[in-house]
């Protein structure tokens, strides 16, 4: 039987391909924002903020996840409430930290390890998946959410990072299918109003990075 894990290790854990490894090509420039997104639905399914007009309200700092002490500790310095996508966007900063700590607890479940590249002068550590028999059962479980409907408040939570992560067309990779699965998530989202905010938030966010990115590449391409 394997863990439930945690939101933000099962989004991650979702965006891995099962057999080459490494971040599925559409999910890739994504998956960083849904981390940090997931971990705050984590928070908020604990009780430790809230969300209210799209801005995050700090209710308690208290936690034994190390992982969530850190987001919280940063979030009760502020002298008033952000909003969801100026979080996201200023704990993007701390990413290698936090994604590291993501990926440290797929590794500790056995769900995944850490396979050492190295090409030229760089390196790095591609996920590789261990245990294929849990991805696939956290795949059958998502389509079916998607395709006969939950009332399950952390499924729903779960679902509303599908999309943002890229993931929909590795879940239902026929156009058709995928279509009906966009309009049933749009509709199941309705009721959902807390993480489709979140959802909002990491598209407009991923937005913004992009459009950054853009400049720059122009800038430095006429300099």
């Amino acid at each position: 039987m394997e863990p439930n894990l945690p939101l933000a290790q099962k989004l991650y854990f979702l965006g891995i391909h099962p057999e080459k490894g490494g971040i599925v090509y559409r999910s890739h420039t994504a998956m960083d924002y849904v981390i940090l997104g997931g971990l705050l639905m984590e928070l908020y399914l604990n009780k430790n903020l809230r969300f209210e007009e799209k801005k995050i309200i700090v209710l308690s700092t208290k936690s034994d996840h190390q992982l969530h002490e850190y987001l919280l500790e940063k979030m009760s310095k502020a002298k008033s409430p952000r909003r969801i996508s100026r979080w996201i966007n200023k704990f993007y900063y701390s990413l290698n930290h936090i994604r590291n700590e993501v990926r440290q607890g797929l590794v500790d479940e056995r769900m995944i390890k850490m396979d050492p590249k190295r090409f030229l002068f760089f390196k790095w550590k591609k996920p590789v998946v261990l245990n294929k028999l849990a991805l696939y059962k956290i795949i059958d479980q998502v389509k079916s959410d998607i395709t006969n409907g939950t009332s399950s408040e952390e499924e729903l939570i779960m679902l509303s990072f599908i999309e943002p992560a890229g993931l929909l067309y590795r879940l239902f990779p026929e156009k058709k299918q995928r279509k009906l699965a966009r309009r049933r998530l749009k509709e199941m989202m309705v009721s959902n109003r807390v993480s489709k905010a979140v959802a909002d938030a990491i598209t407009a966010s991923q937005a913004v990075a992009a459009s950054v990115a853009a400049t720059a590449a122009t800038a430095s391409a006429t300099t």
